[in-house]
C-alpha cells in the first residue's frame, strides 16, 4: 500500500513539474514583445519552397521558438542559426540539435574527430543548427541567404527597416504577419499561403 501511495506522489509531482514549466514557458513570453506562435508543421513545407532554401544556404529564423523551421532547412543541407529569448524553448531546441546530429558544435567535433577529406564533408547533405539567446533585433543578417520572420501588424516597419539595413543583396525574406501587406513600403515578389517572399 505505501508503494502505491508513493508512486501516486511522484506521478503528481511530476505533473506538477510539468505544468510549472507550461507556465513558465507562456509566463516568460507575455513579457515579449513578440511572444512564441509556433508555426504549423503543414506551413513549413509552404516557407522551404517559396525561399527556394538548398544545400549551402544560411536561413536565419527571428524568433524561432522551437526550432521548426531550423530543423525542416537543416533537413535540406542549410545551416539554420535560430535567434530566440525564451530560455527553455532554447535549452529545448538545442537539445534536439544534438540528438538529431544537427548541433553545428557537435559535427565540427565528430567530423574533426574522424579526419575526413574535404570531398567527403561535402557529400554530407545534413545542414547544421546554430540557436542564439540572444535579442532578434540584435541578430546578425549578414550571412543570411534566407531571414524568416513572423510578427504582428504594429511591428512589421521596425522589420522592414532592421531587415533592409542589415541583410546582404539578394537576401530572401519570408515574412508571416497577422497584416494583409507585412512591409509597408516594399512590395512581395510573391505570396503563398500567406506567406510573403521580399528579396533585399
Amino acid at each position: 500500500m505505501q508503494i502505491i501511495i508513493i508512486i501516486f506522489l511522484f506521478l503528481i509531482i511530476l505533473l506538477l513539474l510539468y505544468l510549472l514549466i507550461i507556465f513558465l514557458l507562456f509566463a516568460f513570453d507575455a513579457f515579449l514583445e513578440l511572444p512564441y506562435v509556433a508555426t504549423r508543421r503543414d506551413k513549413i513545407s509552404t516557407i522551404i519552397k517559396l525561399a527556394s532554401i538548398k544545400k549551402g544556404d544560411t536561413v536565419i529564423d527571428l524568433g524561432s521558438g522551437d526550432g521548426r523551421l531550423l530543423f525542416a532547412a537543416a533537413k535540406k543541407g542549410a545551416h539554420a542559426i535560430g535567434y530566440e529569448l525564451n530560455p527553455l524553448l532554447v535549452m529545448f531546441t538545442r537539445f534536439k540539435a544534438g540528438l538529431l546530429g544537427y548541433s553545428s558544435s557537435e559535427r565540427q567535433r565528430v567530423e574533426k574527430s574522424l579526419i575526413i577529406s574535404s570531398r567527403q564533408a561535402r557529400t554530407i547533405k545534413k545542414g547544421t543548427i546554430t540557436i542564439k539567446r540572444q535579442d532578434l533585433w540584435e541578430a546578425d543578417l549578414s550571412s543570411a541567404n534566407v531571414i524568416f520572420v513572423y510578427g504582428r501588424a504594429k511591428t512589421m516597419p521596425r522589420f522592414e527597416k532592421f531587415v533592409y539595413q542589415n541583410a546582404k543583396r539578394g537576401a530572401r525574406i519570408i515574412v508571416n504577419t497577422d497584416k494583409t501587406i507585412p512591409f509597408p513600403t516594399k512590395n512581395p515578389t510573391k505570396a503563398e499561403n500567406g506567406f510573403y517572399l521580399y528579396k533585399v
